[in-house]
């Protein structure tokens, strides 16, 4: 079934007016005005999500809470430009404790967004939150208010006592995201950990109101695999070889990255190493990569992968599956003009200029070259480099030959700041991907050190060229459609995207997905590859518009 909806941008007064009829990237910093800077709260990453189903894009900032007032954010869309935070009122606050990312999904398919929460042990104060999953109680009570279900859905590792007792996993959280790894329906959840000695997990859920840990049984864990594993950032779930099993990509700090390919018999083998295809020998770098952001920057066919690393260049490692037949990568940071050596954090991937090509937003904070010891108080046994100085973000435009030009300074997207985290989203239904930026507010004993951070909220002035907006809906597959494939073709210009959940440093992006069009005035059909393989083509949907597409029973 397919369902059109005329799309007009909301709050044009706050949120500034599409510009003329040219292909520039501008962007206004709206930030003040829409209610979400939130001076020296210690942001780590956001997401977007509508999650009242009114129809119009909220956002969720997780924060490592330090003072009394600190806690998560949910700013709901008031539909005028602004937004309210109402995390309290509709229980996602997490007060005083320590989040690092979140990433929605629906896992009892029932037509509303739950939520898991990734968290960090306190090393002072009162006890902290586990990793935290709220389930969405809009279809069972009409309000859109949540419930902590963690302990009931065991998300806790098998044979853990100290799970148990705190209720759900219980050790530093690094990143999490949802995937349907074994495609029967339901999304699963990794959970990747930044101790060096404690394993990330791999959860499957088991009929969308518990979960068991998997991960021994999959081989989805690293510490086998590495000499220092301390996994940071979201995990990146694709599909590499098109197979229609979702493949993972696990970073790390101090070692180097893991790339899983998905056996189909709920198991995976890493290929990191190998020398023959299947093969991500590119991955190894050890370099301290803060998750990744997957896309298809070429329009081959096969996604791409931007890597933001904190210590080196940031790698931009591309897909060869298109042009080979088979799983290999290469690196071609050098080359391509992307590789910043600006201490990256997060980045974002959209085509924010809609000329049909990804651009690269890179959150940068800072190389990390404090010890942490020297300005907060920490245990002796914790110690590592921070990033102490804000630095300026960056933004590439992409050449559509695999380089790409800085363009921040013209357009308007510098963002300085200690950086985290940072999601694109059309946050005013105009076509155009906006930018919110999250920055770190460094806190020792709960009394603020260092420079006060913001959030940052940057607004999309548009130009001439044309898009459409893809909403997809699953039946046989899980209802978000996390994993399907959607091909769009208009004239000469073929793009693909892939629905995702979760990217860079504990991020996530539109949940509908947005295609630049350039000066393409029609389409001539857009094409989905769902997880469960039923391919489904809408031929000739109109533009400027959101085409819903829900998957055939």
């Amino acid at each position: 079934m397919t369902k059109i909806i005329l799309c007009l941008a909301s709050g044009a007064a706050v949120l500034g007016l599409a510009g003329p009829a040219d292909a520039q990237i501008r962007f206004k910093d709206v930030s003040e005005a829409a209610g979400v800077t939130d001076l020296a709260v210690n942001s780590t990453g956001p997401t977007f999500v509508d999650y009242d189903n009114d129809g119009d894009i909220d956002i969720f900032v997780s924060t490592e809470g330090h003072r009394e007032d600190d806690y998560n954010r949910l700013f709901e869309n008031q539909g005028n430009g602004r937004f309210e935070n109402v995390a309290l009122e509709r229980g996602v606050d997490n007060k005083r404790s320590l989040s690092r990312g979140a990433a929605w999904g629906d896992i009892d398919n029932d037509g509303d967004m739950d939520m898991v929460v990734a968290t960090v042990p306190q090393t002072r104060g009162p006890a902290f939150q586990p990793m935290t999953l709220f389930r969405n109680l809009l279809v069972e009570t009409g309000e859109p208010n949540f419930e902590n279900i963690t302990r009931s859905a065991r998300l806790m590792r098998a044979g853990s006592e100290d799970d148990e007792r705190a209720g759900g996993v219980s050790d530093t959280a690094g990143g999490v995201a949802w995937a349907d790894f074994d495609n029967d329906g339901l999304i699963d959840l990794y959970h990747k950990n930044a101790d060096y000695e404690i394993d990330n997990v791999l959860f499957r859920n088991m009929d969308g109101s518990r979960f068991q840990d998997v991960t021994i049984a999959s081989g989805a864990g690293i510490q086998d695999k590495l000499s220092e594993s301390n996994s940071q950032g979201s995990p990146n779930w694709t599909d590499l070889n098109h197979d229609g099993r979702i493949d993972l990509l696990v970073t790390n700090e101090a070692d180097r990255n893991v790339l899983f390919l998905n056996k189909g018999d709920g198991t995976f083998r890493d290929i990191t190493q190998k020398r023959k295809a299947p093969r991500g020998r590119p991955f190894r770098n050890p370099g301290n990569a803060n998750g990744a952001c997957v896309g298809d920057l070429d329009n081959d066919g096969d996604m791409d992968f931007y890597l933001p690393t904190a210590d080196q260049a940031n790698r931009l490692i591309i897909s060869q599956f298109a042009e080979k037949g088979e799983v290999r990568f290469k690196d071609i940071t050098l080359e391509s003009g992307a590789g910043d050596m600006g201490g990256a954090r997060g980045c974002a991937l959209a085509d924010f200029d809609n000329d049909g090509y990804l651009d690269i937003y890179v959150n940068n904070g800072g190389l990390s070259n404090v010890l942490i010891n020297d300005v907060i108080s920490m245990p002796p046994s914790v110690q590592f480099y921070i990033a102490w100085e804000p630095a300026e973000n960056k933004l590439y435009r992409n050449n559509g030959d695999l380089t790409f030009s800085d363009i921040t300074a013209k357009s308007g997207a510098v963002g300085l700041g200690i950086g985290s985290g940072v999601g694109a989203a059309d946050i005013n239904d105009d076509g155009f991907a906006d930018l919110f930026i999250a920055n770190r507010t460094y806190y020792s004993m709960g009394k603020r050190v260092g420079v006060a951070q913001t959030n940052q909220l940057l607004v999309n002035r548009g130009n001439g060229n044309t898009w459409v907006r893809v909403a997809l809906e699953g039946t046989t597959s899980n209802r978000d459609g996390y994993g399907a494939r959607v091909k769009l073709v208009a004239g000469d210009l073929v793009q693909y995207r892939e629905k995702t959940n979760a990217y860079g440093y504990n991020s996530g992006g539109d949940p509908r997905l947005l295609f630049g069009l350039g000066k393409q005035r029609a389409i001539d059909y857009i094409e989905v590859t769902w997880p469960s393989g039923k391919v489904q083509r809408i031929e000739s949907p109109g533009i400027r518009q959101t085409v819903e597409i829900t998957e055939p029973a």
